[in-house]
């Protein structure tokens, strides 16, 4: 999936969209109790038999279990060959969350599989689009059928001081109640929408926090985790960038290489296209930023140590946003865009940052003569 076509899917879940709805939707409540899960309540619902509010408030939150930057709080991954993982969600699908036995079967493995630190709400819903032709904004005759989860933390109520009808005092409420957390923790889509259609051999997993993805949760959903998070990608170029540079990774290169990443990126999001660098990419980088023949010499062996089999993803190799130097007593932020603006000068015999000043400076909130 790219970013069009997920932003497209996130478009269609509103109320009052008679191009979308949500058939059944599986919730179950596990609380953790003694460091083992418990599963404290499991239904199947037809959504419609849901009141207008719950349907509201599920909305939202499946919604959000799409949302984020690809390849960060989104990330796709496919199934191995033969995947027990894939079936498993293919059937479900297939049944449009009607076999309750079958779905009870998946709530129990993922609660004895997977762990969380406080109790969670799981949510699966069975979704349908029915997809417009563009031109005619007519039923274009496919349908695409999907299953959306989202794992919610949920945790006691704690409102402070309210009200009290029957008292007629402001009270402190009693932490007894439990609440959802509307964002999730984790979550998943399946199968992928890709070009127009169904791609049921792949998943998009959804995570709150990129740099610790549940790596229990893939591995119980999707089977293998085939993907680097994000962090991890982003240590792994800076170790190969600096290994292959060596004495040559200076200031203009590091610039000039993060510059052409953050074009590229631009570039490939106008696109709609998800960017990843492979190993032959990668070097074309490198040699354009002007490394040296002898450097390169050993590229090829450091990539396979450092990155191994993977691509990296170029939105996870840099902040588009900025440029971030820093020296012993000294730290300077600069806009991605305005990098260019900051060069390192030898001036007698010692080296000094320079950046260019256009109209306007400013030091603690005034401004200053030039």
């Amino acid at each position: 999936m790219n970013a069009k076509e997920i932003a497209q899917l996130r478009r269609q879940f509103k109320k009052d969209n008679s191009d979308f709805f949500i058939t059944n939707i599986a919730t179950a409540y596990v609380s953790n109790e003694n460091s083992s899960p418990v599963l404290k309540c499991f239904q199947v619902t037809d959504y419609e038999d849901l009141s207008e509010s719950e349907r509201t408030i599920y909305l939202s939150i499946l919604k959000k279990a799409l949302s984020g930057k690809l390849g960060k709080q989104l990330t796709e991954y496919s199934f191995e060959t033969g995947s027990v993982c894939q079936q498993r969600l293919y059937d479900l699908n297939q049944s449009r969350l009607k076999d309750e036995e079958q779905i009870r079967g998946f709530v129990e493995d993922f609660s004895r599989n997977t762990s969380y630190l406080n109790g969670y709400y799981l949510i699966l819903a069975a979704c349908e689009w029915q997809i417009k032709d563009k031109n005619r904004m007519e039923d274009a005759g496919s349908a695409y059928r999907f299953l959306v989860c989202s794992v919610n933390e949920v945790t006691l109520t704690d409102i402070g001081l309210y009200f009290n009808q029957e008292s007629g005092a402001m009270e402190k409420k009693e932490d007894v109640d439990m609440h959802v957390i509307s964002s999730g923790l984790d979550g998943f889509l399946y199968p992928c929408y890709t070009d127009g259609g169904a791609d049921v051999n792949h998943i998009l997993y959804y995570t709150k926090t990129p740099k610790r993805p549940n790596e229990m949760f893939i591995e119980n959903i999707i089977g293998s985790m085939s993907a680097l998070p994000y962090d991890k990608e982003n240590d792994c170029f800076r170790k190969m960038l600096a290994d292959v540079a060596g004495r040559e990774l200076d200031f203009d290169t590091v610039s000039h290489v993060y510059g052409s990443l953050r074009d590229m990126v631009a570039e490939a999001e106008e696109e709609g296209t998800p960017l990843s660098m492979d190993k032959t990419r990668m070097r074309g980088l490198l040699e354009d930023a002007g490394l040296s023949q002898e450097s390169l010499q050993h590229y090829s062996a450091v990539y396979d140590k450092t990155v191994g089999d993977n691509e990296l993803k170029a939105v996870n190799l840099m902040d588009p946003e900025k440029l971030t130097v820093k020296m012993k007593d000294i730290s300077v932020t600069v806009r991605g865009d305005a990098a260019w603006k900051v060069k390192t000068r030898l001036v007698d015999g010692k080296r000094f940052l320079m950046i260019q000043i256009d109209d306007g400076l400013e030091v603690n909130g005034m401004d200053v003569n030039q």
